[in-house]
């Protein structure tokens, strides 16, 4: 009975150590992303197309934004008219983007890349539930999958700051699934 208790202590010890490993969120490890050099960063100065030999599917690298004068306001047209709101919204427990989300992402690096001396901080959020340690993790994950994608339509990392709130920012303050829809966000902030 003794070495059965001790073997279960032991998995129990094992499964939490397991559990309460932090990625690293800070690096490139991980990811295939490297900052743009030499030819590629003067043909992104000077607006030419870049093939990153990246896919991402239902956004077309060839759309741009009207000269990027919308810096001022809090929401931007796209070229048919839609409004982009400055926010990315996601589901709960993810932080992957879907293809609404990336077309607002390009929509703001293009503006960015019209605006070379602009830079942009993305807040990360998320709804009450989970820990506040866990849910400062998943914000923190939400910025930076919004600064990767920023980074394939090719801002420099340099112009980006990611920071989370978790939960400690939410836009609304029921307990709802509506209002925990609209906690879920990354706030795209151009300065």
């Amino acid at each position: 009975m003794f070495h059965l208790k001790s073997l279960f202590a032991l998995a129990l010890v094992a499964g939490l150590s397991a559990c309460s490993s932090n990625p690293n969120l800070d690096g490139p490890e991980g990811t295939d992303l490297k900052p743009l050099s030499g030819s590629d960063a003067q043909a992104v100065q000077k607006g030419e197309d870049l093939d990153l030999g990246v896919e991402i599917i239902g956004v077309e690298i060839g759309e741009s934004v009207n000269g990027g004068n919308v810096l001022l306001s809090d929401a931007a047209n796209d070229l048919s008219g839609m409004e982009m709101k400055p926010v990315v919204y996601f589901g709960f427990d993810e932080y992957e983007l879907s293809e609404q989300n990336t077309a607002i992402v390009k929509h703001y690096a293009d503006i960015l890349l019209n605006n070379p001396d602009k830079r942009v901080v993305l807040k990360g959020h998320t709804d009450e539930r989970g820990t506040p340690e866990y849910n400062l993790a998943l914000g923190e994950r939400r910025a930076k999958s919004v600064e990767r994608v920023m980074m394939l339509f090719g801002v420099a990392q340099p112009n980006i700051e990611t920071i989370s709130f978790g939960e400690e920012q939410p836009e609304a303050f029921e307990h709802t699934e509506a209002a925990w829809e609209l906690n879920r966000r990354v706030e795209i902030q151009i300065q």
